[in-house]
């Protein structure tokens, strides 16, 4: 039987191999009607230049015409010797596969004749030689699919290693690698990336979900690179990880969809993140008095004001903000995402809370004073402290606030003298001119007894900020988003390690 599908296989391949020359030669008619056309078109362009001319311009047409010959012929050789080394490859695979099927069906009939006993011997051995490879048969695929990606929950695999989906994934893709099924490859790949999109759309503002996929579709792709065969993504595999690898199919073009979808997930989550956090930035960073006894510290005319806002049903304090950070971290932890990506989850996010926070900031007289000032810079601290507690001060988070905590030390300083103003000018260089003019502008006093930023320093400062030829910039665009990198990040699991809890209904798997 398996003789009869190693056949049905080499036959489909030579199918696929006639209809490839077909749709090559039909390629090459039509680049040579193209050719046909375009030297008509240089005819009747000569025929116009002087005879001179016509010379200098035919010598230009051939030495172009043999550079994109010499070019097309050199690509060629690059393709036939390529295409060499896989034919190769495979005849050594087929070989190797005969000698195994006849090497079995020797041990078949020896089997046969011995005591049952020995029968129940074997079985035990062919479970514990697992190769992390799972087998099922093509119309199983819709199903696979539902269970493993469009109906699973995530709650369903809390308890089981991360990635658990990505891992069956990769161990089906092994399968049918392992058979040399091309097919069952790309139809098993693209069902699962089309089946990840759908199931993103249908949760666009669930960041539960989303984190689960973010971390699926990024160790899936880990897997496609660490088992890919390629010697810079073997370096830190066991001999035993090493046996796994593709033999047949390089997937290099699969790596780069996956690396997009897993692009386009991480957006979305950010997306869903900012969405939660975003209208708690101005009240727990600017309006809600973390500090005690800040209250009465109020700039004057607005203490009313701002005791008004503390008693809405729409405020928020810093520890809100904190539990929420707690909530996004413990989750994408759980789903076994990668440090780095969380990293930048963060970064991305502490970014917004500067950029929301300032421009606010920037926009209203009644919080450019200096108890605003020690509040923000007490907020920021509280921040920074959680970054440390959660390992995440490398991520570059801390850096994002640069501006706001510049603000802040702004609304603290003094504003009077020469001194003062080259004070302000060296301290404040995440702040362009224009920001900090702004702010000085809308610094409000305590009390009467504080006098107001006169506009002779505010014209020292500018005259001093000249150099530096900053933009025209006031507000921060806080929808702006750092490029995300996905480093390579190899598992220590290895595949016949892998268990599948029956709770995910995939008995129709075979393990192989």
């Amino acid at each position: 039987k398996q003789v009869a599908r190693l056949l049905e296989a080499q036959l489909q391949t030579q199918s696929r191999e006639h209809e490839e020359e077909v749709e090559i030669l039909t390629a090459h008619i039509e680049a040579l009607k193209e050719e046909v056309e375009k030297q008509q078109q240089v005819l009747l362009q000569a025929l116009q230049l002087s005879p001179e001319a016509q010379v200098e311009f035919g010598v230009q047409q051939e030495i172009t015409r043999l550079t994109n010959e010499n070019l097309d012929l050199k690509e060629l050789v690059e393709k036939l010797e390529k295409n060499e080394k896989k034919l190769k490859k495979q005849l050594k695979i087929h070989m190797k596969k005969v000698q195994d099927l006849e090497a079995s069906h020797e041990m078949g009939q020896v089997e046969r004749r011995q005591h049952e006993m020995s029968r129940q011997v074997v079985v035990q051995r062919k479970e514990k030689d697992f190769q992390g490879m799972l087998e099922y048969y093509k119309e199983d695929e819709p199903l696979l699919v539902r269970n493993l990606i469009t109906d699973l929950k995530p709650q369903l695999v809390s308890a089981t290693v991360p990635c658990l989906p990505a891992y069956i994934l990769f161990m089906c893709i092994r399968h049918a690698d392992y058979i040399n099924d091309d097919q069952k490859v790309h139809s098993l790949l693209t069902s699962t990336i089309n089946s990840i999109k759908k199931v993103l759309k249908k949760h666009n503002d669930d960041f539960q979900m989303t984190s689960f996929w973010l971390s699926n579709s990024s160790r899936l792709l880990h897997c496609l690179k660490q088992y890919s065969g390629d010697e810079g993504f073997m370096i830190e595999n066991t001999p035993k990880q090493n046996e796994h690898c593709l033999k047949n199919f390089d997937l290099t073009e699969y790596r780069q969809v996956l690396s997009d979808l897993s692009i386009q997930i991480y957006q979305q989550l950010i997306k869903i993140a900012e969405g939660i956090l975003q209208p708690m930035i101005v009240s727990a960073m600017l309006e809600n008095e973390s500090i005690q006894g800040l209250s009465g510290m109020k700039p004057m005319g607005y203490r009313k004001r701002s005791s008004s806002m503390a008693d809405s049903d729409n405020t928020y304090n810093l520890e809100a903000v904190i539990r929420q950070l707690n909530v996004f971290n413990s989750i994408m932890c759980d789903h076994g995402l990668d440090p780095e990506i969380i990293q930048q989850v963060f970064k991305q996010l502490f970014y917004m809370i500067n950029a929301v926070a300032l421009n606010n900031l920037l926009l209203r007289k009644d919080v450019c004073s200096w108890s605003t000032g020690m509040q923000l810079r007490y907020n920021i601290s509280q921040l920074e402290e959680w970054l440390r507690g959660k390992n995440l001060h490398q991520s570059g988070a801390a850096q994002t606030m640069e501006p706001l905590i510049q603000a802040a030390q702004l609304l603290q300083l003094k504003k009077k003298t020469e001194e003062d103003a080259e004070a302000i000018c060296s301290l404040c260089t995440a702040l362009t001119t224009q920001q900090i003019v702004k702010i000085l502008n809308l610094y409000t006093p305590l009390n009467e007894f504080e006098e107001r930023v006169t506009v002779a320093f505010i014209r020292n400062i500018q005259a001093q900020l000249q150099e530096r030829n900053d933009p025209p910039q006031l507000l921060l665009d806080f929808k702006y988003m750092f490029p995300v990198l996905f480093p390579f990040n190899p598992s220590s699991i290895t595949m016949d390690s892998v268990h599948i809890p029956a709770s995910l209904n995939l008995e129709f798997l075979n393990k192989v």
